[in-house]
């Protein structure tokens, strides 16, 4: 159907011939996208420290548009060479940035080696893969997507998360710059920001603990991976062509403020 505004479509995520770079992609949210990008046609290269060899995962890397890469992103020269590399096979026409470090601590029981390895992965790292992605997408020239995963703890405090919550509010600022400095260039630079997730990196609450945050959203329930997923495929998609410097939140209404349910 078209009108006077465009053509019409209901079911516009078609990534054919498209090739992702995910880091942090081999378990939690970071599995669920590429997963995702892969079931609509992208070919995709998934980078983490270490390969995952859960039954999930496994079931992931059979795909044969995905492949695994071992990279640490907070070692800038293993980030050049590697986006250099894929690049030149493969081209990047969306970058995921996953790759995520949390920690807890007070400001102080934080010691210097958990700050530095905080702000190594969830600040250095992200400006690290960010910089290389639109470095290529900038010499291809033909636009692209760069889509962080950000935190709740970007927009507020966290008790006991002293570094974790400075990393994901540096993140959150970074975004909103980085889009600006390239939006004229066609390359779309947002984030998606999750509430309480279940994922491996959760596991650090107890049970009792997630039934408390659970109560305190205003859906009533933790987050799953592919939600955050999805937000992710609508951004990496031509949906989001005019949206630029965003942060998604998808969080349960978490971050509306202080609920208590009926």
């Amino acid at each position: 159907m078209k009108w006077e505004y465009g053509e019409i479509s209901v079911n516009r995520i078609d990534l054919s011939g498209k090739h992702a770079a995910v880091t942090g992609g081999s378990s939690g949210i970071g599995a669920a996208v590429v997963c995702s990008l892969a079931a609509a046609g992208a070919s995709v290269s998934v980078m983490a420290r270490k390969r995952s060899h859960s039954a999930e995962a496994e079931k992931m890397y059979d795909d044969p548009k995905v492949a695994f890469i071992e990279l640490d992103v907070s070692d800038s020269k293993a980030v050049t060479r590697v986006f250099a590399d894929l690049a030149a096979r493969n081209g990047i026409d969306i970058a995921v940035l996953a790759a995520g470090l949390l920690s807890a601590g007070k400001l102080l029981d934080t010691d210097d080696e958990t700050w530095r390895r905080t702000m190594a992965v969830n600040l250095d790292g992200l400006f690290y893969t960010a910089r290389e992605s639109i470095r290529h997408m900038m010499t291809q020239g033909r636009g692209g997507k760069v889509v962080s995963i950000g935190s709740i703890s970007g927009y507020q405090g966290n008790q006991g998360f002293a570094a974790y919550c400075t990393s994901k509010g540096g993140a959150l600022n970074f975004t909103r710059q980085v889009a600006m400095d390239y939006a004229l260039h066609g390359i779309n630079v947002n984030a998606v920001a999750p509430g309480y997730i279940y994922t491996p990196m959760t596991d650090i609450y107890d049970k009792n603990t997630k039934a408390k945050f659970a109560a305190q959203t205003p859906d009533g329930k933790w987050g799953t991976p592919q939600q955050i997923a999805d937000a992710v495929m609508f951004l990496s998609s031509s949906l989001a062509d005019h949206i630029h410097g965003q942060s998604i939140l998808v969080d349960g209404g978490w971050t509306l403020g202080v609920f208590t349910q009926p």
